[in-house]
């Protein structure tokens, strides 16, 4: 991915406010701000599309997942047990 350059006009009481007091520091900032951003974003995303999964779930799909968690259920408390140590 090619870097894009961005200008931004930001307000010297805004950048106080911060705590910013050089160039480098601002442009951390609002990167560290973005990404954070667009984490949050993606987060949702993902929530979304897992909940619409699960609520289009027929019977037999939801019956058949239940069935393999009691299969395995006994590794979780294996599991579980061991971290606990």
């Amino acid at each position: 991915m090619l870097p894009q350059t961005v200008q931004l006009e930001l307000s010297g009481t805004l950048l106080e406010r911060a705590r910013v007091q050089a160039i480098e520091e601002a442009r951390d900032l609002v990167t560290f701000l973005l990404e954070e951003y667009v984490q949050e974003l993606e987060k949702t995303q993902r929530q979304r599309a897992y909940e619409a999964y699960y609520a289009s779930r027929t019977q037999e799909e939801k019956s058949e997942e239940l069935g393999l968690l009691a299969d395995f259920a006994f590794v979780d408390v294996e599991m579980t047990d061991e971290t606990m140590l």
